[in-house]
Parts: C-alpha cells; sequence; structure tokens
C-alpha cells in the first residue's frame, strides 16, 4: 500500500540572499519570501560529516521536503531562529512516487542581516 510522506519534524521560514547595492560596495541580506515550509530530517553519517569537516564546512542537517525547484544555493532556512545555509537541493522521487526535495544544509561562514 502506498503510503504518503509526513513532514513531521519541523518548519523553517525559507529565505533568499540578495545583494543590497545601495551603498558604495554590495553587502547581502537575507529577504522573507514569507513560507514556512515543513520537513522531515534525514540522517547525517560520519563519512559525510568527516567529508564536509575537510572542506572546511560544517554540515548542520539534512532535511526532506515536498518538493520545491525554487530553492538552492542562494536559500537560507530559519530554524528556530538559527540561520542554515541551503549547500545543495536534490529534486528526488521517493520509493513511493512521490516528488520530494532533499536539502544539505550548513552553517553559513557568518550570520546574514534579515530585513
Amino acid at each position: 500500500m502506498t503510503q504518503l510522506p509526513e513532514y513531521t519534524d519541523g518548519c523553517f521560514e525559507l529565505c533568499r540572499i540578495k545583494n543590497d547595492n545601495t551603498s558604495d560596495f554590495p553587502v547581502e541580506i537575507l529577504e522573507k519570501t514569507g513560507m514556512c515550509i515543513c520537513y522531515r530530517e534525514n540522517s547525517v553519517f560520519d563519512r559525510l560529516r568527516y567529508e564536509f569537516d575537510q572542506g572546511g564546512k560544517e554540515i548542520t542537517a539534512k532535511i526532506r521536503i515536498p518538493q520545491y525547484k525554487e530553492i538552492d544555493s542562494k536559500c537560507v532556512c530559519l530554524i528556530e531562529g538559527k540561520q542554515h545555509l541551503v549547500y545543495n537541493a536534490a529534486h528526488i522521487t521517493n520509493k513511493e512516487g512521490f516528488p520530494e526535495t532533499e536539502l544539505t544544509l550548513v552553517r553559513p561562514e557568518r550570520e546574514i542581516e534579515i530585513l
């Protein structure tokens, strides 16, 4: 029997990184999209964590959401008030045939100002 996917581990607010060119040099800012998306957490295995550490990135989570193709590496997820940069967004079909987006989230190098 086909089972619908459940996204019950939490919700995040989606923001997009924009460049503010109003000053002498561009500054990155976060623009809220107004979208709150529910997610399901996936396990982060030691090997993946090690590979990211070797590249100087700290992986914070792997999550799955209903498929949304507008998410890319210029997006930030606000989960419980903390910023998580989208490192990778893979658009997949799960084993039951439902389209999902799997997000790999990393700690941003610095906090980005939210508009």
